[in-house]
C-alpha cells in the first residue's frame, strides 16, 4: 500500500509541478481560441501519435455559396501542420467523426431540405492531407444513432423512422458503402454496435413502445455485410427490463451481453424522443454459446459496496423512488452508460448516474381587478451528475467486483459522458473535469487506492481565473499523454486583454 501510495503522489505532484513550471514560464501546453460563450463550436478527434483533429464549421462560404467546413491537424506539440476545408449545402450537420488507421471520417447529415445525397461521408487521409467524398441518400427524417469505427471500416447505425434500422459501413479509401439490413422487421432502435478484432459486427436492436412489450436482438454480420445470425434474446419478466446493452465477443463460439436493467416500465425521452430508455435498478450479464443463451445474471445497485456512501439527501430526493416497494431496491437511476471494455480476460462495464435538475421561480403577477398573487413555476437548470457505477464481470458473465467514484459539480444543459477510465497496470484510473479541475480517483478492483482528489488546470497566465467552466472533457492520447478541452469563461484584473473573455481551450497533460 505505501508504494501504491506514492506512485498516486507522485502523479499528482506532476500535475502539480507542471502547472508551477507553466505559471513560472506562462507557456503551458494548452492552447486557447476566442468564442462567445461555451456553444460547442469544435470537435475534437484525437489521432493517436498522428496529432489531433479539429473541426468545425466556419463563416465563410466558396463560389457556390455553400458552407465550408474545416478541419485541421495539429501534432503532439499542439502546433497547426495544415488545415483543408470542403464544402457543403447549408443544413449539415456534423453527426460523428471517427478515427481508425490513418483516417479521420467524418459523418455529415442535412436532416431537413436536401433529398438526394443527404448523408455525405469525407474520408481524410491524415498521410497525406487528401480528402475524399461520397453521397448516400438515407430516408427522411431518419436519426444517427451509433457509430463504430474498425480497421478499415468506419460503420454508422441510423434508425429510419417507420421502418427497419440499417447500417452503413464506408470502406477507407476505396469509398465503398456496405449497406448492412439486420432482417429484424418492424420498428427497432439500434442499440449499440461492437466491431471485433476479427471483422465481425455485433448488434444490439430492439423494438420500440412500451418498456414491457420489447423485444432485444443480437445480430451478427461481416464487414462485407452478410447477416451470419440473428438471435432474439429471451425476454426478462416485468421486473426485470432491459434499459442498456452491449454485446463483446469473448471467444469464437461466445459473446457476452452486459447492461442495466430496471424495474419501471415507464420509457425515459429525452428532447421528445425514446433515447434513454427505462430507469436503471442494476447491472445485468447475458452469457451465450454457440448462439445459445446459457445464462443470465442480475446484480442490483444497493448490492453494491458503499452504495450510499456519496449520495447526498438532496441528490436521493430528486432521484426517482421505485414505487414497487416489495423490491429490496429503493431507487431507479437514469444512466449513461459506456461501451463495455475488455482488459486481462476481464470485462468493464462503466455507467454515470445524474438527474434532471429544476429551479423554482415565483413571480407575482396580476389579476383582472389588478390584485396581485404569487405565481411559481420551475425552470429546467440542466442534468445533475451524481455518481459513476463500475463493474468488473468474468468471462462467464459473474460480477467478481465493483465499485464506484462520485461526481462533484458537473451541471450541464447536455447529456454527455463525463468521466473516462485507463488503465495503469492492475489499477484503474476514473477522472472527469469539473469547476476548472481534474477529479481522479484510483482504484484496484473493489478496493480504492487514492480517494477522490483534484487539480487545477494550468491556464495562460498564473492570474488567469477560471470563473466558469462549461462543457470540458477529459481523453486519452497516446502514451502517457492526456488532453483536455472545452470552454473556459477567464477573469484576470491584471491583463487588459483577459479582464473577461470566452475561449475554447486544449491542454495537453503527462502521466508517469
Amino acid at each position: 500500500m505505501k508504494s501504491k501510495t506514492f506512485l498516486i503522489i507522485a502523479v499528482l505532484l506532476i500535475f502539480i509541478f507542471r502547472a508551477e513550471v507553466i505559471a513560472q514560464s506562462q507557456k503551458p501546453a494548452r492552447i486557447e481560441i476566442p468564442v462567445k460563450d461555451d456553444t460547442e463550436i469544435y470537435k475534437v478527434v484525437l489521432c493517436d501519435e498522428d496529432g489531433l483533429m479539429l473541426i468545425f464549421l466556419s463563416s465563410d462560404m466558396d463560389q457556390n455559396q455553400q458552407m465550408l467546413w474545416i478541419t485541421a491537424l495539429l501534432d503532439k506539440n499542439l502546433k497547426e501542420v495544415w488545415r483543408k476545408a470542403f464544402a457543403l449545402p447549408k443544413g449539415f450537420y456534423l453527426e460523428e467523426a471517427l478515427y481508425s488507421n490513418g483516417h479521420l471520417v467524418c459523418f455529415m447529415q442535412s436532416r431537413k431540405g436536401t433529398e438526394e445525397n443527404n448523408l455525405r461521408i469525407v474520408d481524410t487521409d491524415l498521410k497525406n492531407s487528401k480528402q475524399s467524398m461520397v453521397g448516400y441518400t438515407i430516408p427522411e427524417k431518419s436519426g444517427m444513432a451509433y457509430f463504430a469505427a474498425g480497421s478499415n471500416l468506419a460503420l454508422a447505425g441510423i434508425n429510419v423512422k417507420n421502418d427497419e434500422s440499417l447500417l452503413l459501413g464506408y470502406h477507407f479509401g476505396s469509398g465503398e458503402i456496405t449497406t448492412i439490413n439486420p432482417g429484424v422487421s418492424g420498428k427497432v432502435s439500434i442499440e449499440s454496435i461492437t466491431i471485433d478484432e476479427s471483422g465481425t459486427i455485433l448488434t444490439v436492436l430492439r423494438t420500440l413502445g412500451s418498456a414491457k412489450n420489447r423485444a432485444y436482438y443480437l445480430v451478427k454480420s461481416n464487414l462485407a455485410g452478410i447477416i451470419l445470425n440473428t438471435i432474439q434474446l429471451s425476454k426478462f419478466d416485468n421486473n426485470n427490463m432491459i434499459n442498456t446493452a452491449f454485446a463483446k465477443r469473448v471467444d469464437a463460439g461466445t459473446e457476452l451481453i452486459i447492461g442495466s436493467y430496471g424495474r419501471s416500465s415507464q420509457v425515459r425521452r429525452y428532447q421528445g424522443t425514446e433515447t434513454i430508455g427505462v430507469a436503471s435498478t442494476g447491472f445485468f450479464s447475458i452469457l451465450l454459446k454457440d448462439n445459445q443463451e446459457v445464462a443470465t445474471n442480475f446484480y442490483e445497485f444497493n448490492q453494491f459496496n458503499e452504495f450510499y456512501k456519496h449520495l447526498r439527501r438532496a441528490d436521493l430526493g430528486s432521484i426517482r423512488t421505485n414505487r414497487d416497494r416489495t423490491t429490496s431496491s429503493n431507487y431507479d437511476f437514469d444512466l449513461l452508460a459506456h461501451e463495455v471494455t475488455e482488459y486481462n480476460g476481464e470485462f468493464r462495464f462503466i455507467a454515470e448516474a445524474y438527474y434532471p435538475e429544476y429551479r423554482t421561480v415565483t413571480t407575482m403577477v396580476y389579476d383582472y381587478y389588478g390584485r396581485p398573487y404569487p405565481s411559481t413555476y420551475s425552470v429546467f437548470e440542466g442534468f445533475r451528475y451524481l455518481t459513476t457505477f463500475i463493474a468488473g464481470f468474468d468471462k462467464m458473465g459473474k460480477l467478481r467486483w465493483n465499485n464506484d467514484m462520485e461526481i462533484r459539480g458537473v451541471l450541464s444543459q447536455t447529456l454527455s459522458k463525463r468521466v473516462m477510465s485507463w488503465n495503469d497496470g492492475d489499477e484503474m484510473v476514473l477522472t472527469y473535469i469539473s469547476e476548472g479541475k481534474i477529479a481522479s480517483k484510483v482504484i484496484d478492483k473493489n478496493t480504492t487506492i487514492d480517494p477522490l482528489t483534484t487539480t487545477d488546470i494550468a491556464t495562460l497566465s498564473p492570474r488567469d481565473r477560471i470563473a466558469r467552466d462549461g462543457n470540458s472533457h477529459i481523453e486519452a492520447w497516446y502514451g502517457d499523454y492526456f488532453i483536455i478541452y472545452g470552454y473556459h469563461n477567464i477573469k484576470n484584473n491584471y491583463i487588459d486583454s483577459r479582464k473577461n473573455i470566452y475561449v475554447f481551450y486544449i491542454n495537453k497533460l503527462a502521466f508517469y
